[in-house]
């Protein structure tokens, strides 16, 4: 893989969001191609979110819902290592707590992110107005370009697409 000089790209750091979805494997994929050929650093964000829903039923306590998050902590960690640790660029792990839209723009703020990518799953218009969706928030609240990846279909022979849907704002 030829890598151009990274004075050439005005993509430097990017920040990626990491979940253990097939849509977010995609990402980091594509991320680690992209920032060895840009030289861009990536800095890939697991956000730990407990939904209050988890909470809500009777007798229902938190300790299985955090055995679960530690274990996709853990699964997303080895992802991230696994995709991004062979690739040659600079990368760092960060994990976090709180909703993951809010918390992967304030990673992109506080490290100087020049563009966010994340993995979408196609949910439907009526998961997102009810749930609200990732991508949707980091395309209305990020300073930065927001990449949208999508998971490659099996019964397609069209490659993964990718939807720029943030852009710059001053």
């Amino acid at each position: 893989m030829e890598q151009v000089d990274s004075g050439s790209s005005w993509i430097k750091r990017i920040v990626v969001a990491a979940d253990g979805s097939p849509a977010s494997d995609r990402g980091l994929e594509q991320v680690a191609d992209l920032a060895a050929r840009l030289g861009a650093e990536v800095v890939a964000v697991f956000v730990r979110h407990l939904p209050v829903t988890t909470l809500m039923a009777p007798g229902m306590t938190a300790a299985p819902s955090v055995e679960a998050l530690n274990d996709q902590e853990s699964e997303v960690r080895r992802d991230v290592t696994r995709l991004l640790g062979g690739s040659g660029v600079g990368w760092e792990f960060v994990v976090r707590a709180g909703g993951p839209g809010e918390e992967i723009v304030q990673v992109a703020d506080e490290t100087g992110a020049d563009l966010v990518v994340v993995g979408s799953n196609r949910h439907s218009s009526l998961h997102n107005l009810l749930l609200g969706s990732t991508a949707a928030f980091l395309a209305t609240h990020s300073k930065v370009p927001v990449l949208v990846m999508r998971p490659r279909e099996i019964s397609s022979t069209v490659d993964a697409t990718a939807e720029v849907i943030g852009g710059m704002r001053s």
